[in-house]
């Protein structure tokens, strides 16, 4: 398998084309079939711009990461979550758009009735995407508040299969993008996360070529669930990673403001002026009078 994966990456640099790769297992494609079109369909994009590509799609992050390591990859779209999880290692050119937001809100989905708290110790369903999955549950979207709510944790492919999981009753509740989680019980929103970044995975690149291809990339009309691309930095992707830390809570000391006394007014007691109280309203009037 590594050897053959070699072999074509060899192929795409000697044939002069650059690899366009996809590791997104977020991103809410309803196969890798449809996730690796999305890819080729830019990889077309950019060779009708004058750049030669070729798209490839992987599956799983130590296949990612071992043709990243071995520069069998120039550029990727990357997984958001991912980037965050690994504090954004590459370059970051742009941030794939929905609704022109390059980033999505998350919500807690279930398929049984009740809040949060009904949900303790039940299964929930996640993509696979990195080493850092339990930070970024943990604290990331439950902002370190409940630790070890869930009971098991079951893995699942990619975010759709994840979400299929919970729709099967295969597992209780599921973390995903608002518009993956249609069909199911919203139990709470969890904030928003990056989407999937273009990035720069080969540092061996001429930079006009960078530019060149982050241009094209700009330019480019996707179908589906990205509608475009926005120019973007490692930023929003690093914050996220800063999220994934752990929460530390401490009590907040208030020094209260100080007060100034005078004695002598406060042991002088107040004035006292004699005056007549008005009695009418305790009394009754005669009633039944001739």
């Amino acid at each position: 398998m590594i050897g053959a994966l070699c072999s074509f990456a060899g192929r795409a640099h000697a044939d002069g084309k650059l690899v366009i790769a996809i590791y997104a297992p977020n991103a809410p494609f309803e196969s890798g079939e449809q996730r690796y079109g999305f890819a080729s369909r830019l990889a077309q994009q950019l060779t009708s711009a004058g750049v030669a590509a070729e798209a490839k799609g992987f599956a799983h992050s130590s296949d990612f990461e071992a043709a990243a390591g071995k520069e069998q990859v120039d550029f990727a779209i990357v997984d958001g979550v991912y980037l965050g999880e690994r504090n954004a290692p590459w370059p970051v050119l742009a941030s794939a758009t929905i609704g022109g937001d390059p980033s999505a809100r998350w919500a807690l989905f279930s398929g049984l009735p009740g809040g949060v708290f009904e949900l303790s110790g039940k299964r929930l369903a996640l993509a696979a995407t990195g080493s850092k999955d339990n930070q970024f549950i943990d604290n990331a979207l439950l902002d370190g508040e409940l630790g070890h709510h869930f009971g098991a944790r079951q893995p699942s492919p990619d975010v759709v299969s994840a979400v299929t999981a919970v729709t099967l009753k295969k597992a209780d509740c599921v973390f995903a993008p608002e518009f993956a989680g249609r069909g199911l019980h919203k139990v709470f929103d969890a904030g928003r996360v990056p989407n999937p970044a273009l990035v720069q995975v080969r540092s061996k690149i001429a930079p006009e070529v960078v530019e060149k291809v982050r241009k094209a990339v700009l330019a480019s009309a996707t179908t589906g669930t990205f509608d475009g691309w926005k120019s973007a930095g490692a930023d929003p992707y690093r914050a996220l990673g800063a999220r994934m830390g752990s929460k530390l809570r401490r009590p907040v000391m208030a020094e209260p403001p100080v007060v100034a006394v005078d004695p002598a007014a406060a042991l002088q007691p107040a004035p006292l002026e004699p005056a007549a109280l008005d009695l009418k309203d305790q009394f009754w009037g005669p009633t039944g009078a001739p």
